[in-house]
């Protein structure tokens, strides 16, 4: 079976990213490094025509953390997730705009539920990994198996590579971020409570009602 890939439309907004906040040099040593020279001259185009492989896309992930650092990575991350969430949007937009309509008669929580239950699907469908949600008296939490986002990043921890202290999977972080505001209308604050790489079981995000 041919192995799950990413639509182009992620590796532009992590691409875009790593320009605006670092440099068209640092973009293409880091296209370097990943062995992704290709894109210099040829950038992927913001569409869902499949890229490169989930593990590929890892690689990349673990090498703009080694790269460019905790705080360096967390901006590029953090921006590349809250942008991706408006980029999917805009990808199908009968869907959520039908989905935004709907949301607006629900009492909040129900909204947040939703939307996260929407979310939980398409990661699944996209990474081929489990995405698991669950509702708790004061929070909604996310958990999730083998984290792409982190997979690699928590390989190359164990093997001698940059040490990890914090959680690291700000993309999901702030996908969830985007997504829980677009449909409420607010925001509601998203923590990654576990993270694979720092020797957890499951990635596990917080949402807070």
């Amino acid at each position: 079976m041919e192995e799950r890939r990413i639509p182009n439309l992620l590796l532009h907004v992590v691409f875009q990213q790593v320009s605006d906040l670092m440099g068209e040099k640092s973009l293409a040593m880091l296209l370097r490094q990943s062995s992704l020279s290709t894109y210099i001259d040829n950038p992927p185009s913001a569409d869902e025509s499949p890229a490169i492989t989930v593990q590929e896309y890892s690689s990349l992930l673990a090498q703009i953390y080694e790269l460019f650092g905790p705080r360096g990575s967390r901006a590029i991350f953090a921006q590349g997730g809250r942008k991706g969430g408006q980029e999917l949007r805009r990808l199908h937009p009968t869907r959520y705009n039908l989905a935004g309509a709907a949301l607006k008669l629900l009492p909040e929580n129900k909204r947040i539920e939703l939307i996260l239950q929407k979310v939980e699907e398409e990661g699944t469908a996209l990474y081929g990994n489990p995405h698991h949600l669950r509702e708790e008296d004061d929070a909604f939490y996310m958990e999730i198996h083998a984290c792409p986002y982190c997979a690699e990043i928590a390989r190359r921890a164990r093997e001698g590579g940059p040490d990890v202290s914090h959680p690291v999977c700000h993309i999901a972080t702030a996908v969830y971020q985007e997504m829980v505001e677009w449909g409420t209308g607010h925001s509601h604050p998203v923590q990654e409570t576990a993270c694979i790489a720092l020797g957890d079981p499951v990635c596990v995000f917080r949402v807070a009602k």
